[in-house]
């Protein structure tokens, strides 16, 4: 039976059964001072590297019960040219202009300069940033700062306030107050924004704000075709879109990225077979994403909505695919934790993700025939329980879903093509075409 009432009887369903569904940035709450409680086991090879990112944090959220300190901070996190103006801590603290800060987290620990550049030095690279929107288009530099923590999104998160007490936040909720957070680097912190790129909605320059994209990359650009309407005269001809699988919509549920942990960094994947001798063994084929170095295949997608135009295998990678296997690719949809364009996942998660999604819809796969009048068909490919698999599938970044046909997962939206699939779970909907 087809699914007629979109995502909004799936959303009167879901609260049905939970009480707290809306948006973690507008849905906020207050945090509460921690009592004493019985730690989590760690590791003790992680243990240290908690200790230290714990210390680190309260220091700095000590630091900001100083007028001064928080404005000089929020002057520079403004001017990181980066679209949640993010720092990465050691290489600020260093810095001549992180020097107030540095100062005064040496004042407030008790300890040497050197002491503290060693605690910062035993945790893995930080970024540090005001990652709720709301909070960072809003904050001024008043006091009452909060400063939350995480190592690992396994784990869970450590937060204080300025007078260094511990504080309980909700993982789920952002507090109303502005919290800074310090979380391991996912920022290429090589490749800043371009200079064109504007900061809006800073409370009329008063706020840190958000910076945008204003120079479009190639992928953006959507080039008029047979079903474009007539318009107003002038400007020149729009130059043609190059043939290959495109995604040009994408509305995701859960992008699994928390409150504290900013915006997401969502890819999507071509999945299938490298060796005709061995037609059922998957690999990573082809990645789109915000980080791609092939301008047709950049999009950036921030939030639950995305449109546009991007590239998501050439009609040369499609040709050369289809010449040596048949049964088609998968498309995958991730939220990237670690390092951009790599696919990784615990195997036996993942081959249990893509079996149930086979399962219970028999594909996973597209399949594309150059050439016919519906190039874009299902596929049956499903690779082999990612045997021998190998590193590259050994990281925490998010699995979002498969990208399964609509009318074989049984719903029907009318502007789209695909429904994303985590398993049996569904979370979102997209449009994927191929352009002749």
């Amino acid at each position: 039976m087809k699914h007629t009432h979109g995502e909004e009887a799936l959303v009167i369903a879901m609260l049905a059964c939970l009480t707290a569904c809306t948006d973690p940035a507008t849905n906020a709450t207050g945090p509460s001072i921690k009592s004493d409680v019985k730690a989590e086991p760690a590791s003790a090879s992680s243990s240290a590297e908690r200790a230290a990112l714990s210390k680190i944090a309260r220091l700095v959220a000590v630091s900001m019960d100083n007028e001064p300190a928080r404005q000089h901070l929020k002057r520079d996190l403004k001017a990181a040219p980066f679209r949640e103006h993010k720092l990465q801590l050691g290489t600020y603290l260093k810095s001549r202009d992180g020097r107030t800060l540095l100062d005064r987290m040496v004042a407030s620990g008790g300890a040497s300069e050197r002491d503290l550049l060693e605690t910062i030095s035993a945790v893995r690279p930080l970024e540090f940033y005001m990652p709720v929107a709301k909070h960072r288009e809003s904050w001024t530099g008043s006091g009452d700062v909060l400063v939350v923590s995480q190592l690992a999104e396994s784990e869970p998160i450590v937060a204080f306030d300025e007078r260094g007490r511990e504080v309980v936040l909700d993982r789920n909720v952002a507090p109303e107050q502005p919290t800074l957070s310090i979380v391991p680097v996912e920022t290429r912190f090589s490749e800043p924004m371009a200079a064109g790129s504007k900061n809006v909605r800073d409370n009329g320059g008063n706020a840190i704000g958000t910076l945008e994209r204003m120079v479009p990359t190639e992928s953006s650009l959507i080039a008029c075709d047979e079903t474009c309407g007539g318009g107003g005269g002038g400007g020149g001809t729009t130059p043609p879109v190059p043939p290959g699988l495109y995604l040009e919509f994408s509305r995701i549920m859960d992008m699994k990225e928390p409150w504290f942990r900013g915006d997401p960094e969502i890819e999507v994947h071509i999945h299938g077979p490298t060796d005709p001798g061995n037609p059922r063994y998957g690999a990573d084929l082809s990645c789109s994403g915000e980080h791609q170095y092939d301008t047709r295949k950049v999009f950036d997608q921030n939030g639950a909505f995305w449109s546009g135009r991007a590239l998501l295998y050439s009609a040369e990678e499609v040709n050369a695919y289809t010449a040596k296997f048949n049964d088609g690719f998968h498309v995958f949809f991730w939220e990237d934790d670690n390092e951009s364009c790599l696919i990784k996942l615990d195997n036996n998660v993942m081959q249990g993700l893509v079996k149930s999604a086979a399962t219970a819809f028999s594909t996973v796969a597209l399949k594309v025939i150059p050439g016919a009048p519906l190039p874009l068909v299902v596929g049956v490919f499903i690779a082999a329980f990612f045997a021998d698999s190998g590193p590259w599938l050994l990281t925490n970044d998010d699995f979002l879903g498969a990208a399964i046909d609509q009318a074989s997962a049984g719903y029907y939206y009318p502007d789209n093509t695909h429904v994303i699939m985590d398993g049996t779970t569904f979370n979102g909907r997209a449009t994927i075409v191929y352009r002749r």
